[in-house]
C-alpha cells in the first residue's frame, strides 16, 4: 500500500528536434526529457543588437507523458501542408502523431499506431526499445524492432491528386480489414472522415533481401522519388576477440521499398565493411549519400555507390584486411563511440562533435551534384571555446544558424554558427535558404536532375572560417549516479533571530560527468539571504514605502505607526498620520512623492513627509473599507457593502475623481478585484463581433484551424490597456477598460475552474452567492529576459490557481497552468494550511525577478524563468503573515516579511540558485566524474568519491607487459579516484585523499560506530567515514580493493581561508580480496562485502576485529540496514534479508528473494510494524518484497512475498531511507527516496488501507476518463510490460501519484462527479485530505 511520487522532474535532454510545429515561418525546438515533451521558442533579448544578436530559448509549454519518449520526428502531411505534425514514439513500440491545437494552446493527438502485440506475435525474444525511423519527405515512417520493420504508410499531395473520392472510400474498408489481419492497430483519433495514413503492414527485414542478416542500423536516405533506405547487417557475429577468424562481416545495401507491393528493388551493395561500423547518418542538399560511422574509420557512400574510406585512428589495421581502400588519417586518434554528426545547412561541410565534446569538420569537396573527395579537419578550439560538451546525442537545427545539442551529461547548449567572411551577410544566407526551401517544395522532375552546376555552386558556402558562439543552455541535473541527506544551513540563528532554514534536510547529489561535473544542492524550500532583522511587540502589517519609511499596523490594538529606515527604524512622529486606527493599505503614487493611507473609515493622500493634502473619506459615508488595490493614479476601494468605487487620483493640482463602472454591474455583489496593464480586452475592444461569433469558431475542425496559419502571437500586438477586474459574489471574474462604454465583459466557467477561459458578455443574472475566490492577480511574471501575463487565483481553502494569457489567433484566452504544487484545498480539507490568512503580494522586481509571493504558514514564492514554467516554491519552515518589497541602500530588490511571532526578516532572493525546477537547486562545479557523496553530520562536511580518466598501463600481477600488448597503439582508458571534503562554507574542496592508479572509490558511507577499547569497559560512539575500493584492470586479473576508516577532525585552518578548518585523519586501512563493493552500518559495526562475502567488523581503538561473515551468491550490489537487520542485494539473486546478532556474533538468514533479480539498489519501507523492501532492478522496474514470517505461502519467512511490480521509465540509481512526517510529526514509518539517470528524483510512500482503496479508485477513474496526452495509457506505461508468475500478481499496485494528481487540476463539476464514483459520504473532502498528505510527504523533515 504505497504510492509513487516523482517530485524533481528530469532534466537530461534525450532527444531534441527543430520544426514548424507552432508557426508556418518560425522553427521551433522540441524536446525530450525521459518522460517530458517541452516546446522551445527563440526568442532575440531587447538588449540584442544586428551585430550581436543574443538568442534565448522560451519554453511555450511542457506535457508529462505517460510513457518513455523514444523519438521525436517531424512531418508534413496533406491534412496540415504548412506546420509539421510530431511523430512521438514512446516505449515499447508505439508512436503518437500530434499537432499544435491553437486554439486550446495544446498539443492534441491526432493518432495512436501502436505494433506491440504484432511485434512480439513475430518474435520470441522480449519487446524492448524499438526505433522509429522516417522517411524525409514524409511518405512513409518505420518502426524497427531488431529485424521486424513496421512501415506506416502516409498520403502525399501527389497521391491526392491522382485518386478520386470513390477509390478512397474503398481503401479505407480494405485497410480496416487488414489492420486486424496483421495485430496492429493504427487509431485516428480526429472526426476527420478521412485519415492521411494507410494501413501499416510487417515485415521482415531478411525477407527484403537474400543477403541480409541481423539488421545493426537503418536509415531513410535523401534524393530518391520513392521511400529508399539503407541497412547495415552482418550474418556472421564479430567482436575484437574473435577478428583473426572473421573481419569484414558488415554488407551496407540500399533498398528502395514499393509502397503498394510492398516490395523492394535493390539499389547497391557494398560488402565488406569492418564489424565496427554500427551507424548510418543521411547526408541533405546540397551534400548527397550517407556516411557509415564505426569506431575507427568514417566511410561516404554517395548516392552512385562510390565509396571513400577514412581511417581516423592506428586500430583501423587490425579490423579490416582492405587498408589500402581507407585514406589515412590516422594522426587524428579519434574514438567515434557516441559521437555526433549534423550537415551545416547550406554547406558542404558537416559538422563531428566527439562524446569528449572535440568538434571536427567532414569536408566534402563538391563538384556540381557529385562528391570528388572528403576528408576531416579539425576545428581551432578557440573557436567553440564557451561550448561544453560530454556524450552529445541529436544536433536539431534552428533558423538565424542556430543548432541546439542535447547533451546527455552535461548542460544542453544553444550554439549559433558564424561565418567570418564578410562577404557571407545574413542577407545572403536567409536568400539562399529560402531559395533552397522552394526547390524543395517544387516537383522533382527529371529536369531537375541536370540543373545548372553554377546554381548549386552559390548555394553551397566556401571554405571560411566558422565561429561558434553559445547563446544559451537548458540546464542538466543528470546523471545522478549517487546522493545523500543532509543539511545546507546549520546556523541556529541569524541577526538574533530563529534560521527558518536551520537543518532544513536537502538532497546533495552529482549531475554530469567528466569535466561537466557538478554538486546538486536541491533545497525543499528557498534559501533566502537576510541582511537584518526586527522585532516587535505587535504587528499584523507591513508596508515599505518610498525606500525610507516602514509602516506598521497592529490589528488588534487599532495601531499603525512608521519608522525611519535610514535613522536605524526611529520612529516618526505625523500630526496628520491615522496612528489611532488599523491600516489596511499603503500606497505610493507619482514614484513615492505621494503617500496613500487606507483605513477602515477613511482614505487620505500625504506628500511624502506625511502632510496631508486631501482625503476621499466624504465618498465611503458610513460604509467600511475591506480592501484596496492601486495602480498608477487609479485606486479600488472594496466596501463592507459588497460595493466598489474607483478612483483616479491626480497628484499635481491634489484632486481626485470617481470613474463610473458599467451600469450593468450596478446590482452587482462585488468580493475582490485588481487592476493591471493588459492584452486581455485589446482585440475585443477592436472588434466586439469576435464573441457573437466565438461559437462558431469553437466547431470549426481541426484542419481549418491549422490552415489558417496563425502564430502562437500577433506580430503587431500593440500596447496595454489599462484594465479592471473585479469578483463577483458568485465567483464571476469580470473585466472591463477603463473607456468601456458601458461595455462589460465576463471569464466564462471561472467558478469552475475550466482548462480555458474564454471571453464573453457579462450575464446580468446572477448566482448565488457564495464567494470561494478570495483574491485575483492579472499580472506578468517571470524573469529580467521575459515575462508573460499570468491571472493568479487564490481560493479561501489556500488553493492557488494560475492561468496564462495567449492569443488564439482571433482573441485573447487563458489556459490552466496544471504542473503546480498543491498549496491548499477546498471544503476546509486544509484547515491548517489556512490558519495564517493567505495573501498574494506582487514584486515587480525581486532581484530579478517578476513574482507573487503567497503569504501563509507555508509562505510560497511563485517564480517563472525562461526555461520553465511558473514554479510555486515553498518559502521558508517559518509562517509569513505579511510581505512588502524592500530597497534600501544595503538591500537592493529584497523583501521584507513578518513571521507569526513578530519578527521581521530582510532579505534577498539567491541568484546563485536555478529556479527552473521543481526544488530550487545550487550547481557547484567539481570537474571529476562523481561515484559517491556521503554527509558527515559531527562537521558539517561532505566526502565525495571521484575519478577521472588515465592511460591504462597494461602490467600483470608481476608488473611485467601482458603478451599481445601493442605498444605502438594508442592505450586504453582507466579510472584513476579520490576522495574529496567539501567545506560547505564556500562548497570548495580542503582536502583529499588520492588514490592508486586503477583504483576508485566504489562506496562512502558516514557512520556512527562503538569504539572499543582495551582499556575501558564502556564503548563511546563517534562518527566515522567508511570507504570501499576496488582496484579494476583487465578482464584476466583479478579485481582486489580494501576498505579504509577516516576521522575527520578540526584543524586550525590556513590564512584566509576560515573552511579549511577540517581534515582526514586515518584511522584504520585494509587490503580485501576482492572489490569492496558496499558497506553500511550494523548495530554500531560495519559490514563490508568483499568479493563473495560480507564480513562484519567491530571497530576497536587498536584496530578492526571481524565478528561475523557469511558467503554471498555473485556480486553483492547493495546493503543497507535497519536496525539489527540488512539487505543484500545481489547482481543475479535478488536480495536477502539477513539478520545480526551480537550474543553470539552471528547472522542469521531470515528470507530470500526467489524472482532473480538484477540489483541496482534497494532500501527499506516500514509501516505500522510491518517490513517491506524495494528493490531497483537493472530493467527500471520498482519491486515491492514483505518479510512477513506469519504468512504460509512465506514458509515461516524464508521466502520474501513480492506484492508489487511498477515499472519506471529510467534507470534507478540510489535508493534512500527517511521517516516520513505527516503536518510535523513523525508516525513512525519510513519512506524511500531515489534518483533516476535522467537527473530526476521519486519517492515511494507508505499509505493506509483506507487511503488506498480511496485512492485506487480514483487513478481507476482517471486512467479510463480522462484525456491523456499522446493518447498513451497510465496503466500500460506502469504494469503492461511486467511479467508476474501465477501466484505473484499485482493483488495491491503502486499507486501513481503522476496520475492522482492531475485530479486537483480538473474542473470543479469533473472532480465531483469523479468523487460520487469513489464513494458517496463525505469523499470530496477525504479525497483532498489524501492529496494533501501525498503533496506534502517530504515537509517537515
Amino acid at each position: 500500500m504505497d504510492v509513487y511520487h516523482e517530485f524533481i522532474d528530469p532534466s537530461r535532454v534525450s532527444h531534441s528536434v527543430g520544426c514548424n510545429f507552432i508557426s508556418s515561418t518560425v522553427k521551433h525546438l522540441v524536446v525530450g526529457k525521459a518522460t517530458l515533451l517541452q516546446i522551445f521558442e527563440v526568442v532575440q533579448l531587447k538588449s540584442s543588437t544586428p551585430s550581436k544578436p543574443q538568442h534565448r530559448l522560451k519554453l511555450i509549454d511542457q506535457f508529462k507523458l505517460h510513457g518513455l519518449i523514444t523519438d521525436i520526428k517531424p512531418i508534413r502531411t496533406v491534412e496540415s501542408p504548412n506546420f509539421d505534425y510530431l511523430l512521438v514514439s514512446t516505449k515499447s513500440a508505439k508512436f503518437s502523431v500530434i499537432k499544435w491545437d491553437h486554439h486550446l494552446h495544446t498539443i492534441s493527438t491526432v493518432s495512436l499506431h501502436y505494433y506491440e502485440n504484432a511485434i512480439q506475435n513475430s518474435t520470441y525474444e522480449k519487446l524492448s526499445k524499438s526505433e522509429l525511423l522516417l522517411e524525409p519527405y514524409g511518405s512513409c515512417s518505420c518502426l524497427r524492432f531488431k529485424n521486424l520493420l513496421c512501415f506506416l504508410p502516409f498520403e502525399t499531395a501527389e497521391e491526392l491528386d491522382d485518386d478520386d473520392a470513390d477509390s478512397e472510400n474503398e481503401d479505407m474498408v480494405k485497410s480496416e480489414k487488414k489492420e486486424h489481419e496483421n495485430g496492429t492497430v493504427n487509431v485516428p483519433v480526429t472526426d476527420q472522415p478521412g485519415s492521411f495514413f494507410d494501413t501499416s503492414f510487417l515485415i521482415d527485414g531478411q525477407s527484403l533481401d537474400s543477403s541480409i542478416g541481423s539488421i545493426i542500423d537503418m536509415q531513410f536516405l535523401f534524393k530518391y522519388r520513392e521511400p529508399t533506405f539503407g541497412i547495415l547487417s552482418q550474418r556472421q557475429q564479430a567482436w575484437a576477440g574473435n577478428l583473426p577468424k572473421i573481419k569484414d562481416n558488415v554488407q551496407f545495401c540500399i533498398l528502395t521499398l514499393d509502397l503498394t507491393t510492398k516490395s523492394t528493388v535493390s539499389v547497391l551493395k557494398i560488402d565488406n565493411l569492418p564489424y565496427d561500423v554500427d551507424r548510418i547518418v543521411p547526408l541533405p542538399s546540397p551534400l548527397n549519400g550517407c556516411l557509415l560511422l564505426g569506431c575507427n574509420e568514417i566511410i561516404h557512400v554517395d548516392n552512385g555507390g562510390i565509396v571513400r574510406r577514412i581511417a581516423v585512428n592506428q586500430f583501423t589495421s587490425l579490423i579490416t584486411a582492405s587498408t589500402k581502400a581507407y585514406q589515412d588519417q590516422t594522426h587524428l586518434n579519434l574514438k567515434l563511440e557516441d559521437c555526433s554528426v549534423v550537415a551545416l545547412p547550406n554547406d558542404h561541410r558537416a559538422l563531428l562533435v566527439l562524446s569528449t565534446g572535440e568538434f571536427y569538420y567532414l569536408n566534402f569537396e563538391v563538384d556540381g551534384k557529385s562528391i570528388k573527395k572528403f576528408t576531416i579537419e579539425s576545428v581551432d578550439k578557440l573557436l567553440y571555446s564557451d561550448i561544453k560538451l560530454t556524450f552529445p546525442g541529436q544536433i536539431a537545427t534552428l533558423d538565424n544558424n542556430l543548432l541546439f545539442f542535447a547533451n546527455h551529461n552535461g548542460n544542453s547548449p544553444l550554439v549559433q554558427f558564424k561565418y567570418q567572411d564578410e562577404a557571407l551577410n545574413p542577407k545572403k544566407l536567409a536568400k539562399i535558404v529560402d531559395e533552397d526551401s522552394k526547390n524543395e517544395d517544387e516537383d522533382e522532375d527529371e529536369d531537375d536532375l541536370y540543373k545548372d552546376e553554377e546554381e548549386e555552386v552559390q548555394v553551397v558556402l566556401g571554405n571560411s572560417v566558422i565561429e561558434f558562439v553559445k547563446h544559451d543552455e537548458l540546464v542538466n541535473t543528470g546523471v545522478v549516479s549517487s546522493f545523500s541527506l543532509g543539511y545546507y544551513s546549520t546556523e541556529k540563528f541569524k541577526f538574533n533571530l530563529k534560521n527558518p532554514n536551520c537543518k532544513e534536510v536537502s538532497i546533495i547529489a552529482n549531475a554530469g560527468t567528466h569535466s561537466e561535473t557538478k554538486l546538486n544542492i536541491i533545497t525543499p524550500s528557498i534559501q533566502p539571504t537576510i541582511s537584518s532583522t526586527l522585532s516587535f511587540s505587535q504587528v499584523n502589517r507591513m508596508w515599505n514605502l518610498n525606500q525610507k519609511y516602514l509602516i506598521t499596523s497592529d490589528d488588534i490594538n487599532f495601531k499603525s505607526e512608521i519608522f525611519q529606515i535610514e535613522k536605524s527604524f526611529a520612529r516618526l512622529n505625523s500630526k496628520d498620520f491615522i496612528n489611532n486606527e488599523l491600516t489596511i493599505s499603503m500606497h505610493e503614487l507619482n514614484n513615492g512623492k505621494f503617500i496613500l493611507q487606507i483605513t477602515p473609515k477613511q482614505i487620505v493622500l500625504y506628500n511624502n513627509l506625511f502632510r496631508k493634502k486631501i482625503t476621499l473619506n466624504e465618498e465611503i459615508k458610513d460604509d467600511e473599507i475591506i480592501n484596496s488595490v492601486l495602480r498608477d493614479e487609479f485606486l479600488m476601494i472594496f466596501l463592507a457593502s459588497g460595493d466598489v468605487m474607483i478612483f483616479a487620483i491626480n497628484t499635481y493640482n491634489e484632486s481626485y475623481s470617481k470613474l463610473e463602472i458599467p451600469k450593468i454591474l450596478d446590482d452587482t455583489i462585488i468580493t475582490t478585484g485588481y487592476i493591471t496593464n493588459s492584452h486581455l480586452l485589446r482585440a475585443v475592444s477592436k472588434d466586439v463581433n469576435l464573441l457573437l461569433k466565438s461559437g462558431t469558431k469553437r466547431n470549426r475542425s481541426s484542419s481549418v484551424v491549422s490552415n489558417v496559419g496563425t502564430a502562437a502571437e500577433p506580430k503587431n500586438v500593440g500596447p496595454k490597456s489599462k484594465t479592471f477586474v473585479l469578483v463577483t459574489g458568485d465567483n464571476r471574474i469580470v473585466a472591463f477598460n477603463r473607456f468601456h462604454n458601458q461595455r462589460c465583459y465576463q471569464l466564462n466557467h471561472v467558478d469552475k475552474f475550466s482548462d480555458n477561459l474564454h471571453l464573453g458578455f457579462f450575464d446580468p443574472a446572477q448566482n448565488e452567492p457564495d464567494p470561494f475566490i478570495k483574491q485575483v492577480m492579472l499580472n506578468e511574471i517571470g524573469d529580467k529576459d521575459h515575462k508573460e501575463e499570468y491571472l493568479t487565483i487564490l481560493t479561501i481553502g489556500g488553493e492557488v490557481l494560475l492561468y496564462k494569457l495567449y492569443f488564439d489567433g482571433e482573441n485573447y484566452e487563458f489556459k490552466k497552468e496544471k504542473d503546480l504544487a498543491i498549496t491548499g484545498a477546498p471544503e476546509n480539507a486544509y484547515p491548517i494550511g489556512t490558519a495564517v490568512e493567505r495573501r498574494l503580494a506582487y514584486f515587480p522586481n525581486l532581484n530579478g525577478y517578476t513574482c507573487i509571493f503567497v503569504t501563509g504558514v507555508t509562505p510560497y514564492l511563485i517564480l517563472k524563468s525562461l526555461h520553465s514554467i511558473p514554479r510555486i516554491y515553498q518559502f521558508s519552515k517559518i509562517p509569513a503573515v505579511s510581505i512588502s518589497p524592500f530597497h534600501d541602500s544595503k538591500v537592493a530588490n529584497g523583501l521584507i516579511f513578518l513571521d507569526n511571532q513578530q519578527n521581521a526578516r530582510i532579505c534577498q532572493l539567491p541568484l546563485d540558485f536555478n529556479y527552473e525546477n521543481t526544488w530550487p537547486m545550487k550547481l557547484i562545479h567539481i570537474g571529476e566524474s562523481i561515484r559517491a557523496i556521503t554527509y558527515h553530520e559531527s562537521s558539517h562536511t561532505y566526502v565525495v568519491s571521484t575519478f577521472k580518466d588515465i592511460d591504462y598501463e597494461c602490467f600483470d600481477e608481476e608488473g611485467k607487459p601482458i603478451v599481445g600488448l601493442h605498444k605502438d597503439k594508442p592505450p586504453s582508458s582507466a579510472y584513476k579516484g579520490s576522495i574529496k571534503l567539501i567545506s560547505p562554507f564556500n562548497w570548495s574542496v580542503i582536502d583529499t585523499i588520492e588514490l592508486a592508479d586503477n583504483e576508485l572509490g566504489m562506496t562512502v558511507k558516514s557512520m556512527i560506530l562503538d569504539v572499543g577499547s582495551s582499556t575501558k569497559k564502556f564503548k563511546h560512539k563517534k562518527e566515522f567515514i567508511v570507504i570501499g575500493s576496488g582496484k579494476y584492470r583487465m578482464e584476466d586479473l583479478s579485481a582486489n580493493g580494501s576498505f579504509r576508516i577516516y576521522e575527520i577532525i578540526d584543524i586550525i585552518p590556513e590564512p584566509d581561508r576560515p573552511e579549511t578548518n577540517h581534515k582526514f585523519k586515518e584511522v584504520f586501512k585494509e587490503d580485501t580480496k576482492g572489490a569492496v563493493t558496499s558497506v553500511c552500518e550494523v548495530s554500531g559495526r560495519f559490514l563490508v562485502s568483499q568479493g563473495q562475502k560480507v564480513i562484519v567488523r567491530d571497530l576497536q581503538d587498536d584496530g578492526v576485529v571481524p565478528v561475523a561473515f557469511l558467503d554471498t551468491a555473485v556480486y553483492v550490489s547493495e546493503a543497507k540496514s535497519f536496525g539489527n537487520m540488512m539487505i543484500l542485494g545481489d547482481s543475479l539473486k535478488s536480495v536477502w534479508l539477513v539478520g545480526f546478532d551480537a550474543e553470539p556474533f552471528r547472522m542469521i538468514m531470515l528470507g530470500k528473494d526467489l524472482q532473480g533479480l538484477d540489483v541496482n539498489c534497494a532500501d527499506f519501507i516500514t509501516k505500522d510494524e510491518e517490513v517491506f523492501i524495494l528493490i531497483a532492478d537493472n530493467n527500471n522496474v520498482l519491486h515491492l518484497v514483505q518479510y512477513d514470517p506469519e504468512d504460509p505461502t512465506a514458509l515461516n519467512g524464508q521466502r520474501l512475498l513480492s506484492k508489487s511490480s511498477f515499472s519506471i521509465n529510467s534507470f534507478v540509481t540510489c535508493l534512500k531511507s527517511l521517516p516520513k512526517t505527516e503536518e510535523k510529526y513523525d508516525t513512525g514509518n519510513f519512506q524511500t527516496i531515489g534518483s533516476t539517470i535522467d537527473g530526476s528524483f521519486f519517492s515511494v510512500v507508505p499509505i493506509n488501507e483506507a487511503s488506498y482503496r480511496r485512492m485506487y479508485i480514483l487513478q481507476q477513474q482517471l486512467t479510463d476518463k480522462e484525456y491523456h496526452y499522446c493518447g498513451l495509457n497510465p496503466r500500460l506505461n506502469r504494469f503492461g510490460g511486467l511479467s508476474m508468475t501465477a501466484n505473484d500478481t499485482n493483488t495491491k499496485p503502486i499507486l501513481d501519484y503522476d496520475v492522482i494528481r492531475a485530479y486537483g487540476k480538473l474542473n470543479e463539476e469533473r472532480k465531483k462527479n469523479l468523487a460520487s464514483k469513489v464513494s458517496a459520504k463525505n469523499i470530496y473532502q477525504d479525497i483532498w485530505k489524501d492529496i494533501i498528505e501525498f503533496e506534502n510527504a517530504l515537509k517537515g523533515l
